[in-house]
């Protein structure tokens, strides 16, 4: 008799399948309790047991198994939300249909992810589950199938469940980083995953291209660079191409970005004769001018509402950031008694505003509210820490750090907590510029 292999892997897959979300159903919605509030600064990490992915029943033993149980770990990881615990103070191996609660709470575990797998050829399906230990209740029961791979991808979308069970959001690892490198011996723009990995070139000019911006769906990038040696905006399809300008008047036309809902471009545009910042359409077509400062008045970023817009200006005499209300065009001081201040840049959550200032002669990463209240100073040391960019779940922010002698890219928290230098290439990694969610299927 010859056994279909994949037609015995389906249907057993299939039972699996329905157990899971049978048991799913019964223990309740996992929305009920945020396990984690990412709202508030420093909180606990949640102790969590990650065993091996075991083979589901009548399959056999592959390297699937813990090359998938490291990539979700390092996902995770990269949250700094969560203490793993040691795989050695395991009392035995977590079967997803049948949980034995007691013996992982003994080891202090209030989390346990149990996945079984199975392979025919070169597809893999995985069957995923995450468990609440203390209630005894299983949190999240999902199933994936594809090429071995798509095992990253995989991955990525079960940590994004984890997240969304026990933050009630799910996290960055969909997300992309664009910054400026010089590893070439020009400044061109390159794109990585959110961890560092999968780096790309997006542009080859053999130039200069600087600001990176995100459009708010992901599809395009709007930065700066030269054309007939005169600094213009293009528009870029993240999948690749060319690009084309979008906005060349005359003059500097530099540090542009993305109004939410709009879908325009605001630039800071000199071809009046002064620096100030313009509303475009992405066909160039100028709308509306926002600001009218006596000096320069650059690097715009809108609240997640896209009504209020913070910018830099020198209009006091030294760089500061400032805050306008785009229907009222009243415009607010925000930065006091710091000597410069640069690069802001909006939380999607619209509860801060990062950006750089000068501390003893070296710049940091700041928060600060948008009424100007609760400044806080996230880095700190020696060398310089520039250009911050916020991830779209409002709670890590990539940099610019000079820690080496030349600038990579960092990740931490909001609250300041390093996360990973996401970089190690030659030259200098700059102006990092976080994706929205979703741009990596």
């Amino acid at each position: 008799m010859i056994i279909d292999n994949g037609r015995v892997m389906r249907r057993l897959l299939l039972v699996v399948c329905v157990a899971l979300l049978a048991a799913a159903a019964v223990s309740g919605p996992a929305q009920a309790r945020v396990y984690i509030d990412i709202t508030q600064p420093f909180s606990r990490r949640l102790p969590i047991a990650i065993p091996e992915f075991q083979p589901l029943a009548g399959a056999t033993p592959d390297s699937v198994g813990p090359m998938a149980t490291r990539m979700l770990q390092k996902n995770l990881e990269f949250t700094g939300l969560f203490d793993f615990l040691d795989p050695k103070s395991f009392l035995g191996k977590a079967n997803p249909e049948q949980v034995e609660y007691k013996r992982w709470s003994v080891i202090g575990a209030e989390l346990l992810v149990a996945v079984g797998y199975g392979r025919v050829g070169n597809e893999v399906s995985l069957m995923c589950s995450l468990f609440d230990v203390v209630e005894g209740k299983r949190l999240v029961g999902v199933r994936y199938d594809g090429g071995v791979d798509q095992l990253p991808a995989m991955m990525d979308r079960f940590a994004d469940e984890i997240m969304k069970a026990v933050t009630g959001e799910r996290s960055v690892f969909s997300t992309m980083i664009a910054f400026v490198s010089t590893a070439s011996g020009k400044k061109e723009i390159m794109l990585m995953r959110y961890d560092g990995s999968n780096v790309r070139a997006l542009t080859n000019r053999n130039d200069i291209c600087l600001y990176p911006a995100w459009s708010q769906n992901g599809e395009l990038l709007a930065y700066t660079t030269y054309v007939n040696r005169r600094p213009v905006v293009m528009l870029h399809s993240q999948r690749g191409g060319s690009g084309r300008v979008a906005v060349g008047k005359p003059g500097v036309n530099i540090t542009p970005a993305f109004q939410p809902g709009s879908g325009y471009l605001a630039v800071a545009m000199s071809h009046t004769g002064k620096t100030n910042i313009f509303l475009n359409d992405q066909t160039g077509r100028e709308l509306r001018q926002l600001t009218n400062g006596w000096g320069i008045e650059v690097a715009p970023t809108f609240s997640p509402d896209g009504g209020r817009m913070a910018f830099v200006s020198d209009r006091g005499g030294s760089p500061q950031i400032y805050v306008m209300d785009l229907n009222s065009g009243q415009i607010s001081r925000l930065t006091y008694g710091l000597k410069y201040c640069a690069a802001p840049d909006w939380s999607p959550k619209g509860n801060l505003i990062a950006f750089q200032a000068e501390i003893n002669g070296v710049f940091q990463i700041c928060t600060i509210r948008p009424d100007g209240g609760d400044l806080r100073v996230l880095t700190r040391g020696m060398t310089a820490s520039e250009e911050p960019s916020w991830s779209p779940d409002g709670r890590l922010i990539a940099y610019s750090g000079r820690q080496t002698g030349q600038y990579q890219i960092y990740v931490i928290t909001y609250e300041g907590l390093p996360i990973k230098r996401l970089t190690n290439l030659s030259g200098n990694q700059t102006d990092p510029a976080w994706s929205p969610a979703g741009v990596v299927k």
